[in-house]
């Protein structure tokens, strides 16, 4: 019995020297790590401001979905692929929600080479079409920010009820 928990001590120690070793490649830089994070905060404070705009609008927030958000940043990506800004496919996205989400209306606002939530939104808010979409009768949004290889951003924010 002792030589069996000898083993399985010894075995215990290998496992966990194993799970730990800094070695691990997750296939993530921490450039890339980074990205993504402050891809995810530019995204959170769009959110968080169009919906500060919506209250004082006296206007219900926008709930985050990840279908919507998949669709953005997939749409976000190809924008940047083509280095154009573009409703292209909207039509497309706008099934899937239908058909995913059981959308009954949606709409999309796009932008480029705004620096930070707040001038992306402030944007947003002096066109009037987009305006409109912030201020729509939606419940749900996805949204995506991301760089290009300049650094610069790109934007895509979906609205659906």
């Amino acid at each position: 019995m002792k030589i069996i928990l000898k083993y399985f001590y010894v075995l215990l120690a290998c496992t966990v020297i194993i799970s730990c070793s800094s070695d691990d490649d997750s296939g993530t830089s921490n450039g890339e790590t980074n990205e993504l994070i402050n891809e995810t905060s530019i995204a959170d404070a769009i959110l968080t401001l169009v919906n500060q705009h919506r209250q004082n609008q006296g206007l219900s927030p926008l709930s985050k979905n990840t279908t919507a958000e998949q669709l953005a940043v997939d749409h976000t990506k190809y924008m940047i692929s083509i280095n154009e800004i573009n409703h292209d496919d909207f039509n497309q996205r706008s099934s899937v929600l239908n058909d995913q989400e059981n959308a009954t209306a949606s709409a999309e606002n796009v932008a480029r080479f705004y620096q930070d939530a707040q001038s992306v939104v402030d944007g947003w808010l002096s066109s009037i079409g987009h305006k409109e979409n912030i201020e729509g009768n939606y419940m749900y949004t996805g949204i995506s920010a991301i760089k290009d290889e300049n650094g610069r951003y790109y934007y895509t924010q979906l609205f659906y009820r």
